[in-house]
């Protein structure tokens, strides 16, 4: 591992980071959904991030969608205030708005809340929606009547194979994505370009994460993925969700296998945000989240 430098210099996130931020996540048993390596990793081009230690703390610059700067909540509990100021300088100094993304509800409560010198507002495109994972394993009762359906429908409509994700069928999958972005990728919608090129890095760097992946064949060639892992000790991410949309109930059929054949005593599952696209706010509220995962903002009020 490269030693992590000193503020105000950073050096991008690199796959030998982990086992330093592994340990460090364990300790901190997060919620949210970026606080895990993989995530870091995989989008370290996409969203530019880069690491420093200011006051015996971590400190992530990362950039936005639309390029904006902006920094993740320090990981450290030194200093934490005097830190959160010299971040909000550094990027006043590089002529970018001020601002902090990404702070979960706990670290608002402790450091923001009621503190004259900052703002805050609750980031809804950016909170994650946590389901009961036997909910979604199970399908049953009223409320997924119509999933439970389409699932139903999958299985005695088409053959198929689920098969936990192996380095044998990393290229199909990594076809998939390819398959996937040419039917869903757009200008207007920015993020799914980036969302494509995070899961090829996943994908290309497999053995190396904690990662779990599965995939369902149908013909013999991959139409289906998913790529989790466990966030905190209660909850797993889910980082992936592909499938050939061609496959009525396909999407059904792997979120609720994956978690049946991978992780089937995990209490909950953390799907992650919709960055306000509404197509994809409407398919995850379908699957009656059991609460949002709540991300704020914070900036300086002067």
């Amino acid at each position: 591992m490269t030693p992590i430098p000193s503020f105000p210099v950073f050096r991008p996130i690199e796959l030998d980071d982990r086992a330093f931020f592994e340990d460090m996540f364990r300790e901190m048993q997060p919620e949210v959904s970026e606080f895990n390596f993989t995530n870091l990793f995989m989008f370290r081009h996409v969203h530019d991030y880069k690491v420093t230690r200011l006051f015996g703390n971590v400190v992530i610059l990362a950039r936005s969608y639309i390029e904006e700067p902006y920094f993740l909540p320090p990981l450290g509990d030194k200093d934490i205030l005097k830190t959160i100021s010299m971040m909000m300088d550094y990027l006043c100094l590089i002529e970018h708005r001020p601002v902090m993304d990404l702070a979960w509800k706990g670290f608002v409560e402790k450091y923001i809340e009621g503190n004259d010198e900052y703002n805050f507002i609750a980031d809804a495109d950016n909170s994650d929606y946590l389901y009961r994972a036997e909910e979604l394993r199970t399908l049953t009762g009223r409320k997924f009547h119509d999933k439970k359906n389409l699932l139903n429908r999958f299985i005695r409509k088409y053959a198929h194979e689920y098969r936990t994700l192996t380095p044998e069928l990393v290229p199909q999958a990594m076809d998939l994505v390819e398959r996937w972005c040419k039917e869903k990728c757009s200008m207007d919608i920015p993020s799914t370009y980036g969302e494509t090129e995070a899961t090829m890095l996943a994908l290309k760097n497999m053995e190396r994460l904690s990662l779990t992946g599965g995939v369902v064949l149908i013909g013999g060639h991959v139409e289906a993925l998913s790529l989790g892992e466990m966030l905190n000790r209660d909850t797993v991410v889910v980082h992936v969700e592909k499938a050939n949309s061609a496959y009525e109930g396909l999407y059904q059929f792997i979120s609720s296998e994956f978690l049946s054949r991978e992780f089937p005593g995990t209490m909950y599952v953390n799907r992650e945000q919709d960055l306000g696209e509404p197509n994809l706010r409407k398919s995850k509220l379908s699957y009656n989240p059991v609460r949002m995962v709540e991300k704020y903002r914070v900036w300086p009020r002067e």
